[in-house]
């Protein structure tokens, strides 16, 4: 039977559906492995602990089976034509502004406005393309104005299944974008985001709309370039029986965790058991997780190193809180120039 390949998202490097041949079970074996302890409990509800054993997994480390590569895309700057905005209103009007579904190389809807340095980042949400209105997340906040000049560009970016980058770089500068920042460090530094020109911070943004991890990629990028990235994931639901676990993950550790909470599961039901063997067995089987769990973190270490990190592998560049500009760590080390104060 073929394995259907998962959604694809954007910008990342995607499992093609084939099952890693370091795997031992799928989906659909791993519910019948389960069953086969715990006869009295319905599919529906192993599958539930299946699902509650991979997030208590993937939770727990950050595993190099959920290690991703992609690239985040900038759109640069596009300011055509002139807008017509009312206090109070999200419909922002345009004239001789040409806006299409896709600028400048990425989707308007994943782009924002502005209409000046001393008004507020508005992300847009939907284009209406004969009328030449675009809708945005929040109402104008400042005066109406019938004729201005605005702006477009990429401030904040969303991944619908990233817990964090790992490591972000710009090949034309030479050097690692910080990421894991604040937004406390970007408001001292430059609060009206008046810098645009190179991005040197992926910092940390409240969930989007849709409750995805958001970042704000500052300076905001004049030009389209792509910036290479690795990050871990969380692992996606399995539902069909076809489904692979992520790459390297113990399912039989998997399967004793979700055995031992289906054996917890209305023990005086459990058919073949008293409740008092029940619950042993569910002891006995979360005991065998954790013993995997432990011997797969050991084994997860030899493939990609965490839990020791040696000085010139810092994840978060130096970076001055007074001038933003990095210390050794960021374009300094990359590039092979002395290590002092002074980005680029």
């Amino acid at each position: 039977m073929p394995v259907t390949p998962p959604p694809q998202l954007p910008n990342l490097v995607n499992p093609n559906g084939t099952a890693p041949f370091t795997q031992q079970y799928n989906f659909g074996q791993a519910i019948g492995s389960v069953a086969s302890f715990c006869p009295s409990v319905s599919i529906p509800q192993i599958q539930n602990f299946l699902n509650d054993a991979l997030r208590e997994w993937t939770d727990r480390r950050m595993w190099y089976g959920n290690l991703v590569k992609g690239q985040l895309i900038t759109s640069g700057i596009y300011q055509s034509g002139t807008v017509a905005l009312t206090q109070g209103s999200n419909i922002v009007q345009g004239t001789g502004t040409n806006w299409t579904p896709t600028i400048n190389g990425l989707p308007i809807t994943q782009q924002s406005f502005r209409a000046g340095y001393y008004s507020p980042i508005y992300n847009i949400l939907a284009l209406n393309q004969s009328t030449q209105q675009l809708t945005l997340e929040l109402p104008w906040g400042n005066t109406s104005v019938t004729s201005t000049g605005y702006f477009l560009s990429s401030y904040y970016y969303s991944f619908p299944n990233i817990k964090y980058f790992y490591s972000m770089k710009n090949l034309q500068l030479y050097y690692r974008i910080a990421t894991g920042y604040s937004q406390s460090l970007i408001e001292n530094i430059d609060p009206n985001r008046l810098i645009v020109m190179y991005p040197r911070m992926a910092a940390i943004m409240p969930p989007d709309a849709s409750g995805n991890y958001q970042v704000e990629l500052w300076p905001a990028s004049n030009v389209p370039q792509a910036y290479p990235f690795l990050a871990y994931t969380q692992s996606p639901q399995m539902v069909n029986d076809s489904d692979n676990f992520p790459a390297f993950c113990r399912v039989d550790a998997l399967i004793s965790y979700a055995t031992s909470q289906a054996l917890m599961w209305r023990t005086k039901r459990q058919e073949d058991y008293s409740e008092a063997v029940a619950v042993s067995l569910a002891g006995q089987k979360m005991k065998e997780f954790e013993a995997r769990y432990y011997s797969a973190a050991q084994a997860d270490e030899n493939l990609f190193r965490q839990d020791v990190q040696l000085s010139q592998e810092m994840q978060m560049p130096v970076i001055d809180p007074y001038s933003g500009n990095y210390g050794w760590g960021g374009d300094t080390l990359a590039a092979m120039t002395p290590t002092s104060w002074g980005g680029y």
